[in-house]
């Protein structure tokens, strides 16, 4: 088998890591602050653009001054990933593990030049802070990543390179120095440093998929909530019902019922007018907050506009839609008796019982019931009842 040129693979390696480094940085500023992580992986590959520089220095300098920086550079770039991928995932970064990683590397690359001078025994070292920060990539990804095929492909990029070097090192303790001397013509020798030359750019690949992954649902997210409030909006409240009345209609033999709440709060304006726009955003902050303190799990808040916000209640009558609206209007009083400016909400309840009614005709019903509540005196609950 014709030798891979050692030299030329790592002249590649080192191109494509500096490629995918300017793309990462590049990339960044697109990216919103909730995606966390690229700025590492842009500098793990940077790094490994000087780790190749200094392993291209060897024989144009002694092995004892370039080899030892080479190897903890590589370590360092690769646990640069790690800590990347543990910020992406909200972690805590980890430094000292890294640390450690560098500090046994540099021993161990130390005691086999100087001491004890063991290329096989290099490699098997080597190949443990490697395995290990391999590994804890692999942990990640499986405990903390979406079942998506971004993901997937992630995933079986750091599971390749895991297992690659792990059989490299026990290759190294078992066999010596002949099955992993790179420089060496060998099947062993040339499949490492052809994965070796593509894994970095590969992984890098593979966790700005992951990434785009998390901006496309941030995306979603975002157009699907209330900016101000962080409840959903109007198309979020939308897909939300339209799910329910899907749930609904396929349990159609068990009677169930949905209820809706159109909350509306009493004399708004005059806080803005009063206090001003900003301590009014504040109160409806807060109002989002309450009300949704006072709703179950499975219950869905949206804001719709202004100071009305629609409430879904799935599997509730009306006696129950009442207990809810109930529980609304007490977190109001009793929340606002501090720094913020008191207000108190009126609260129409409607019933739906046919999951072939429209959402604009149970909205319409929600609405005549609030406005009946305002009609009464404010700071009460009506019901939606059929003209006699």
């Amino acid at each position: 088998m014709k030798l891979l040129d050692p030299f030329s693979v790592v002249l590649m390696a080192a191109l494509m890591c500096a490629v995918m480094s300017a793309v990462l940085f590049g990339a960044r500023r697109g990216f919103p602050a909730e995606v966390r992580g690229l700025t590492h992986w842009g500098a793990a590959l940077a790094v490994q653009v000087f780790s190749a520089f200094c392993f291209a220095l060897r024989g144009t300098l002694p092995d004892v001054l370039v080899l030892p920086v080479a190897n903890v550079l590589f370590v360092f770039g690769n646990g640069l990933c790690v800590i990347g991928l543990r910020r992406f995932y909200g972690l805590a970064p980890g430094w000292p593990m890294l640390g450690g990683a560098c500090g046994f590397a540099l021993v161990g690359m130390l005691y086999y030049l100087l001491a004890e001078p063991d290329y096989a025994a290099r490699v098997a070292w080597m190949s443990v802070p490697i395995t290990l920060i391999s590994g804890a990539q692999l942990v990640l990804v499986l405990g903390h990543g979406r079942r998506k095929l971004a993901t997937l492909f992630f995933g079986s990029l750091i599971a390749v390179n895991t297992v690659l070097v792990t059989v490299r090192g026990v290759v190294a303790l078992t066999h010596g120095t002949a099955l992993v001397d790179v420089t060496r013509p060998g099947i062993f020798q040339g499949f490492y440093l052809a994965v070796t030359a593509l894994q970095p750019a590969l992984l890098a690949v593979g966790f700005l998929m992951v990434a785009y992954e998390r901006l496309r649902l941030i995306l979603e997210r975002r157009s699907a909530s209330d900016p101000l409030t962080g409840v959903l909006n109007r198309r979020g409240f939308g897909d939300a019902y339209a799910r329910e009345v899907a749930r609904m209609a396929r349990m159609r033999q068990h009677a169930r019922t949905l209820a809706l709440l159109s909350v509306d709060l009493d004399h708004f304006k005059r806080i803005n007018d009063r206090f001003g726009h900003a301590e009014g955003d504040r109160v409806l902050v807060s109002v989002a907050q309450m009300v949704g303190s006072a709703l179950r799990e499975s219950d869905v808040l949206a804001r719709f506009g202004g100071e009305e916000f629609i409430v879904l209640l799935p599997d509730t009558d009306g006696k129950r839609a009442i207990g809810a609206a109930q529980r609304v209007q007490r977190q109001l009083r009793e929340a606002h008796a501090g720094e913020l400016p008191s207000c108190t909400a009126s609260i129409g309840v409607a019933v739906q019982t046919d999951p072939e009614e429209p959402l604009d005709a149970l909205l319409c019903r929600a609405d005549e019931a609030l406005y009946r509540a305002k009609e009464n005196g404010r700071n009460r609950i009506e019901t939606w009842q059929a003209a006699a």
